[in-house]
């Protein structure tokens, strides 16, 4: 996904109110933290149902991410959504784990980089999936259902169904029994 001149302004628009709205409730503790987030968050996401959003989550572009039933966000979860997020049913997500499904265009070396734009491309996790702390997933990557991610792993490329995958880059481990 190519940016263009009119996503700018909308993005722009829409970044301005949510973060007036929802940094607000942002680093409020549970339990009323909890709820105040959830309600905040309702009018931005493009899918939403049950779900727990801990203390400092970050989310950009938030009308570009989908979420599935009973979603954990656990604290300083950073998403952002630019080439969009599809988050399935029961999916847990570690402290500090950062998803971005953007990255920089970097073609013309004569032009700075910030001046050239961003390219997305889709983040899938599947249900059931399990993402440990501080865990970085990168754009264009699917991760299968009821599959496990290490603390630390950095994810760039696809994990199969039912993988447990760790490291930096990602490898298998195994696979659930």
């Amino acid at each position: 996904m190519k940016k263009n001149r009119n996503d700018g302004i909308f993005d722009y628009v829409i970044h301005a109110l949510f973060f007036t709205l929802y940094g607000m409730v942002k680093y409020i503790h549970a339990p009323l933290g909890y709820l105040l987030r959830l309600v905040f968050v309702l009018p931005f996401i493009k899918t939403l149902h049950f779900i727990r959003i801990g203390e400092g989550v970050t989310l950009y572009y938030p009308y570009r991410l989908k979420v599935g039933k009973y979603i954990t966000m656990n604290e300083f979860v950073f998403i952002s959504a630019y080439g969009t997020v599809s988050i399935g049913d029961n999916v847990r997500i570690g402290t500090g784990t950062t998803i971005i499904s953007s990255d920089h265009i970097i073609k013309d070396k004569e032009q700075p980089i910030k001046d050239q734009g961003l390219i997305g491309a889709p983040v899938i996790i599947e249900k059931n999936v399990w993402i440990g702390s501080n865990v970085t997933i990168l754009k264009g990557v699917t991760i299968g259902a009821d599959s496990i991610i290490a603390a630390g792993a950095v994810i760039t490329k696809d994990v199969p169904k039912a993988a447990i995958v760790g490291g930096v880059p990602a490898k298998i481990i195994r696979y659930r029994e």
